[in-house]
């Protein structure tokens, strides 16, 4: 059935079980089944100021006041409706709509509870989770939201604020789940591929699953196609690409910029997943754009770093590093964990001294890393270090009696005392 023909019979049928329809009355009903509010206020305000219009006439008119942004003066209908009828399950629903809108979150409160005794239905439970929301009660939010959704997924902000809360837990693939019922129930809003981003990036799903895909013309990275978004054309072939799909942080970037072009997410959601996928050009270019409004944030200076470490730019990357943990943008165990990082890049091109140098600048941030002693320990036996590797192995057999495998670092410092003489 046809949502018009079908919205027009539940309000005829509402009618009926307050009694006879009048033609008069069903007509008015086919008029604000149209969308033609002003003409149904037209009709209607005049009688309501006579006193003649029966609860449901009200009700017409009260909604058609909120289509047409007159909050007010749907307010003043309805509040006339429980005069009338003080158990009116739509009328408590709707004026707690209103308040919750205007951020009187107890007075809308007792209205929707109200609602929810007389009727237990998802618009109901969907407008008393969203208050609770506002109030900052997550659980008894997350329990309506629930209920609204599971008898009616249409409701799309029922499902944001949902995804939101689990997005506030760090819950980010339950998060996605529901943000995704949002979409797909016809949301499409800054707010939306925003939450989206985080949930991705919660994830790290920074691209989506790469494909090969052939295209019917020319097309450059950062193109959306088909719900695909192109990261770079295949060299020798016709027309073929590599693509991610769109369950991704660079996708809801590039939706999200599109909406909003001056907006910082998504130019830290786009430089990050270009980063992902290897398009270091792109990447620095939105990281420049993030910078600009973001010189110091923490993220900012996050995806500066990766970047200069994905260029093996180490020289820059140590000055990165040592000006972010003065000016306290990052702690220790990050700077150190950084530098872990590039010790082991630089040991696998096989330079051992500048990764001894590195891990030595973390381990002052962490000394009792596990991973970064190990690293140290095991550099300077390979290089034939043994007083400092015996002094790294000593350190792991005290701080880590428990390891897996401490009877091998045990027998491996028992021969580095040999090595040197037994002194610790």
């Amino acid at each position: 059935m046809h949502p018009k023909s079908l919205l027009i019979t539940s309000l005829i049928m509402s009618f009926a079980l307050a009694g006879t329809v009048s033609g008069e009355e069903a007509e008015e009903v086919k008029i604000y089944a149209r969308g033609d509010y002003a003409k149904v206020i037209e009709i209607l305000e005049p009688r309501y100021g006579a006193a003649t219009l029966n609860i449901q006439q009200r009700l017409i008119l009260a909604r058609a006041y909120l289509h047409l942004g007159r909050a007010e003066d749907a307010l003043r209908v309805f509040k006339s409706v429980l005069e009338t009828d003080r158990e009116n399950p739509e009328a408590h629903r709707l004026i707690g709509k209103i308040l919750l809108q205007s951020n009187k979150y107890q007075e809308a409160l007792e209205h929707l509870k109200h609602a929810f005794r007389l009727k237990q239905d998802a618009a109901t439970a969907g407008a008393l989770g969203q208050c609770y929301y506002a109030r900052g009660e997550m659980i008894k939010a997350k329990v309506y939201l629930e209920k609204a959704a599971s008898q009616d997924i249409r409701d799309p902000n029922n499902s944001l604020v949902l995804g939101q809360i689990c997005l506030d837990r760090g819950l980010g693939a339950l998060a996605e789940k529901y943000l995704l019922m949002a979409q797909e129930a016809g949301m499409s809003s800054a707010t939306l591929h925003l939450s989206l981003g985080r949930a991705y990036l919660l994830q790290r799903k920074h691209t989506g699953p790469i494909l090969v895909r052939g295209l019917s013309s020319k097309a450059k990275p950062g193109d959306v196609v088909d719900d695909y978004v192109v990261l770079r054309e295949i060299q020798g072939t016709a027309k073929r690409y590599l693509v991610c799909t769109r369950y991704c942080v660079l996708y809801e970037g590039l939706r999200l910029l599109e909406i909003e072009p001056e907006s910082s997410d998504a130019q830290f959601m786009l430089a990050t997943g270009w980063l992902s996928a290897g398009n270091r050009d792109l990447a620095s270019k939105h990281l420049e754009l993030l910078l600009t409004g973001e010189d110091n944030s923490p993220r900012a200076v996050d995806l500066q770093v990766r970047l200069l470490l994905s260029g093996k730019n180490y020289v820059d990357l140590e000055r990165a590093l040592d000006a972010a943990k003065d000016a306290k943008i990052f702690e220790g165990p990050k700077v150190a964990d950084f530098f872990y990082r590039a010790a082991t890049m630089r040991r696998a091109e096989g330079n051992r001294k500048e990764a001894i140098r590195l891990l030595s600048k973390a381990e002052k941030d962490t000394p009792t890393s596990a991973k970064i002693l190990r690293s140290l320990a095991s550099l300077y036996l390979g290089s034939g270090q043994y007083d400092q590797a015996r002094q790294y192995y000593a350190r792991l057999v005290e701080l880590f009696p428990d390891a897996e495998d401490i009877d091998e670092l045990s027998n491996t410092l028992r021969v580095l005392k040999e090595k040197t003489g037994g002194q610790i």
